[in-house]
């Protein structure tokens, strides 16, 4: 915890099945969801959404965009314990059967991080990626302006 500790960047490896049926993932370090992350191309079924809140506890908005096929957004407010992980199926957006777009935003607390995983199965084996989701930056600032219509003379 002082100044002179080193910082630590882990990664994960996630064995799932047995034998010829064994699937790899490889999870890299990654940052914090600062105020949001964006996952696209989740569906109706195989997608899991996991919140890690490693030191305090975390309110997160995750609201998900309309689908490849039209729909209305739908979020929910999750909280996330301190030193836990809250694993749960995203919302999907209502009246949409595609694909779609989830969004984590979060609201108070402490550090959160956030994973996507995506199940399918090819071939009568089971696959599955984890996809980590930094902070996306997604928002900007935007400067304050004014009307002035002394632009549209013809005066110079």
């Amino acid at each position: 915890d002082g100044a002179d500790a080193p910082d630590v960047v882990a990664a994960a490896r996630v064995l799932r099945g047995k034998g010829d049926k064994q699937e790899t993932a490889f999870i890299p370090a990654t940052a914090p969801v600062h105020k949001r992350a964006t996952a696209a191309g989740n569906s109706a079924t195989g997608s899991t959404l996991a919140l890690t809140a490693p030191e305090s506890g975390a309110k997160v908005r995750v609201t998900a965009s309309p689908g490849s096929d039209g729909g209305s957004p739908k979020s929910t407010t999750v909280t996330v314990k301190a030193h836990t992980t809250k694993a749960f199926t995203p919302p999907r957006p209502t009246g949409s059967k595609g694909t779609y777009a989830v969004t984590v935003e979060r609201l108070s607390g402490g550090p959160l991080y956030a994973s996507r995983t995506l199940e399918d199965e090819q071939s009568g084996l089971p696959a599955f990626t984890v996809q980590t989701l930094p902070d996306d930056r997604s928002t900007v600032a935007v400067p304050e302006s004014g009307q002035d219509l002394s632009v549209l003379n013809d005066e110079n």
